[in-house]
């Protein structure tokens, strides 16, 4: 680790929160610069995980992780340079030191970073500490406007060899898996086959929306008790939508702010919910999503094909992002955004060349026709 950083102490918190104040003012989004006790446990925490560096006693630098401790998964955050430190390269080392620490603990198998795509500064300093691109989040943040977001990833030593094969993928994700063997690497490349063909067709089902996080998350933490169906690392339902007669529970998140929608979980299974996804992002979309996303195993191939017969297009691949046994699952990340692709004057840089292509190809095959007008 770079021994100019150290980690934050109990005692740093009202100076962590003139920080953030400083950077953001009253907007900063995230308990972790506008709460002091969520910001006190988060330092408390027995996996280091909060970053500062001090320049004379004044802490001039920070940066932290929220940790997914039983998924041994952690997403880097809350970067601050204080405005009369910049320009010393505080920003790129405190990265690397974040990334270190965590994946040199023992406790985390990988931790990954979003970037905005207003410059790439941010890409290239998660890209120089030894993340990989790994795909995009198209339309999924309403900062200035709707924004792209791109991801990086990078593991702890021996972590990529135990990835479990996948023989099989729907062929529409090839370019995708191909970006990442190019990368990373693959343990065997899978057969890309035509998807399972799925009805899309909306029933006469009738869906409503129950919007009460502290009850939602309740009820999901009691009756979703696969590890499998509960896997949605750092994310936590606040809507139900459910069927009138019961039978079907689709647990999702949704931060009104920005738009930004996930399906985190379903109750009897994801399969038994896929003749009915059209109306369930339709209510997400009614709600105020922009943009869904959720996320599968490589190898669920059927649920994989559902997504696709939906609308759902492959964006973002998370390398050995969950352990099963003795081995590590890829899992696939699949967007719906609700509004044209405009990738004009973002910022990207030519490592996610090939997320980016494949996203656009695939989103204009199925939503322009051969003049280029919006179906």
């Amino acid at each position: 680790m770079n021994t100019e950083f150290e980690p934050a102490r109990l005692s740093d918190v009202e100076e962590l929160l003139a920080l953030f104040r400083l950077q953001y003012g009253d907007s900063y989004p995230l308990p972790s610069g506008t709460d002091a006790e969520a910001m006190a446990a988060a330092i408390a925490n027995p996996i280091p995980s909060w970053l500062v560096y001090r320049d004379n006693g004044r802490i001039i630098t920070t940066i932290m992780a929220e940790i997914a401790t039983e998924d041994r998964l952690a997403r880097t955050q809350s970067l601050i340079v204080h405005p009369d430190a910049r320009g010393r390269g505080l920003a790129r080392k405190a990265v690397g030191a974040l990334a270190d620490m965590l994946l040199s603990s023992g406790h985390i198998d990988s931790a990954y970073g979003k970037s905005r795509t207003s410059s790439t500064a941010a890409q290239r300093m998660m890209l120089s500490n030894g993340f990989a691109a790994m795909g995009i989040f198209p339309n999924a943040h309403k900062i200035d406007s709707q924004e792209t977001v791109l991801l990086t990833v990078k593991h702890a030593d021996g972590v990529l060899e135990q990835r479990q094969a996948v023989h099989k993928v729907p062929a529409e994700l090839e370019r995708l898996v191909t970006a990442v063997e190019n990368s990373l690497g693959m343990p065997v490349r899978p057969e890309f086959v035509p998807a399972t063909e799925y009805d899309t067709r909306r029933g006469d089902t009738e869906f409503e929306l129950l919007d009460a996080p502290h009850f939602v998350s309740r009820t999901f933490d009691n009756q979703v008790l696969d590890p499998y169906r509960r896997f949605y690392p750092l994310h936590k339902p606040n809507m139900l939508i459910t069927d009138a007669d019961g039978a079907f529970d689709v647990y999702a998140r949704l931060t009104k702010h920005d738009g930004y929608g996930t399906i985190i979980g379903a109750t009897p299974s994801g399969l038994a919910i896929a003749p009915h996804l059209g109306q369930i992002v339709a209510k997400l979309n009614d709600a105020g999503a922009a943009y869904v996303e959720t996320i599968a195993p490589l190898s669920a191939f059927e649920e994989l094909s559902a997504l696709l017969a939906h609308g759902f297009l492959p964006a973002a691949m998370y390398p050995a992002m969950r352990r099963e046994g003795e081995l590590f699952q890829d899992y696939v990340v699949m967007a719906r955004t609700m509004q044209p692709l405009d990738f004009r004057g973002l910022a990207i840089d030519e490592a996610f060349r090939p997320f980016t292509e494949q996203y656009i190809d695939l989103w204009s095959q199925r939503h322009l026709d051969t003049s280029g007008v919006f179906r």
